[in-house]
């Protein structure tokens, strides 16, 4: 595997205009270029497999990431609501 890696970035901007980002860097086990495997119906599927599992791994940690922070960030300004973690 070559160096190929996958980055997620998420924002949610607040109606004050701040900015609460997050990101995700995935860079272990996505097959590169060279090494994607099209020759085959089997091959593909395999080689697909593996993108298909690190991108939906990074796409849940961004998206438990990002509203473990907007909560955080909602529970600063209503003081009513107890910071939270969002749902694994």
């Amino acid at each position: 595997m070559n160096n190929v890696k996958l980055e997620f970035v998420a924002g949610i901007t607040m109606p004050g205009g701040k900015v609460i980002e997050r990101r995700v860097d995935a860079d272990d086990g996505i097959p590169a270029a060279d090494d994607f495997d099209a020759s085959s119906k089997e091959g593909f599927l395999e080689s697909f497999d593996a993108l298909e599992k690190v991108a939906l791994q990074a796409r849940n940690k961004i998206a438990k990431d990002i509203a473990d922070a907007y909560l955080e960030e909602v529970s600063k300004k209503t003081n009513s609501i107890p910071p939270v973690k969002a749902a694994p």
